[in-house]
């Protein structure tokens, strides 16, 4: 979801809605979160074309931070763990970066003139920002939301962001992503008049959105406190027993958003304002581990988490992640080479293209190329690891035991596949 902001004035009305997104709609959801999620689900199904590219960039990289906004003498904590939950779910993202095994993985069929939006994430760490709360200037509507009593407008949060970022001196460049995480209790709203408000309703609720701010120099993205039953992913498996964990799902959202769309002006439904995640609001995807309560759909670095899946124009449906490549090589005798070896790459994409080989043979040896050539410089076994890159910048990894003997030539033995 998307709020845009134009020269520095109101909000736009550029807006897409993500309340209520949940997997078992049945279970005790106001009805009007339902109709609207029914709404966006027929949408998606009607969705016959490929998500539309408006000529803006994308990002090839990215570097995340999160604030984490507990006003002092507000009353407004965070939950016991939320925090870290959090930064761990970030830092696990940016470790598992070009990987085709998560939903971030769909990012890579999304470009612009100059490259793809690759999954290529940092993270850049966090900050507890303890700002006392300006003055309300909104009000969350009592009948639909959480009656929240503290309600900021999208120009306060915008202003707080700029306000810890000058002081820490963090970075502003074009690939920097700015989280604003606020706990239980607190409110925002588009703007002063407006209905368009966190957890707040049918048509015009959010369980997040990202902008950027009015002199376009800061991508942010702004994280309600979503573990409010009823409402956004509540009522979702939470795999590591926490509040946060209706969070991860909307920043997950957000965050390919901002990559494939950082400008509302890329990849972008123009008729609806609908981005990739928008499309897929209300598919979770069968679970791969877990039961119950605790059940994951998506496993990160070794972090297990249940997020919503996001829209792939190269399958024309929400996928939880892209299409798995194939990946294995073979080994031949250089002929009168003592210790030498040919390798041959054996690879398909799931999706686009194999367009890069890198080996590493183990010795400290490497090479690049579908086909190379190595010569080991004594006997022994070493490990061989494949690396592919495909059209979409997702890494394919595969690794075998070569034993080089004595004499003049070598085998391989034990294959194995990683990802």
């Amino acid at each position: 979801m998307r709020f845009v902001g134009r020269g520095g004035a109101a909000l736009a009305a550029v807006l897409v809605f993500c309340a209520a997104a949940q997997a078992r709609p049945e279970t005790g959801r106001i009805s009007d979160h339902r109709a609207h999620v029914a709404r966006i689900s027929r949408e998606a199904d009607a969705h016959l074309a490929n998500l539309p590219y408006g000529g803006g960039p994308v990002l090839h990289w990215n570097r995340t931070h999160v604030i984490f906004w507990a006003p002092a003498g507000s009353g407004l904590t965070f939950d016991p763990g939320y925090e870290s939950l959090i930064v761990t779910f970030l830092r696990n993202v940016a470790a598992a970066s070009h990987s085709p095994f998560s939903v971030y993985g769909l990012t890579g069929q999304y470009q612009d003139g100059s490259g793809r939006a690759t999954y290529a994430s940092v993270f850049g760490g966090s900050v507890l920002d303890t700002d006392p709360l300006p003055p309300n200037s909104c009000q969350e509507p009592p009948a639909t939301g959480p009656g929240w009593t503290v309600c900021l407008t999208d120009a306060q949060l915008q202003r707080e962001i700029e306000h810890v970022i000058r002081p820490h001196r963090m970075p502003t460049s074009a690939n920097d992503i700015y989280f604003l995480v606020t706990p239980n209790g607190f409110g925002d709203c588009s703007d002063s008049g407006s209905t368009s408000c966190a957890l707040g309703g049918d048509a015009n609720g959010y369980c997040g959105y990202h902008s950027q701010t009015s002199d376009g120099l800061v991508l942010y993205a702004v994280i309600p406190y979503n573990a409010i039953p009823g409402h956004c992913q509540s009522d979702n498996p939470r795999p590591n027993n926490s509040a946060a964990d209706p969070a991860l799902s909307t920043i997950s959202h957000e965050q390919d958003e901002t990559i494939t769309d950082p400008s509302g002006n890329a990849w972008i439904d123009p008729d609806t304002g609908e981005e990739m995640a928008d499309l897929c609001l209300s598919t979770f995807g069968p679970a791969i581990g877990g039961a119950g309560s605790t059940a994951w759909n998506e496993a990160i670095n070794g972090g297990h988490y249940y997020l919503q899946e996001q829209w792939s124009n190269a399958d024309g449906a929400c996928e939880p992640r892209p299409k798995p490549d194939s990946v294995a090589f073979s080994t031949a005798t250089v002929p009168g080479s003592r210790g030498g070896l040919a390798f041959t790459a054996h690879a398909r994409a799931g999706h686009g293209s194999i367009v890069s080989y890198q080996w590493f043979f183990g010795d400290r040896g490497s090479g690049r190329g579908r086909r190379t050539t190595h010569r080991f410089g004594r006997p022994g076994s070493y490990r061989v690891v494949l690396r592919t890159t495909d059209s979409w910048g997702n890494w394919t990894f595969y690794a075998r035991t070569v034993l080089v003997s004595g004499g003049r030539g070598a085998r391989a033995a034990s294959a194995t596949k990683r990802g």
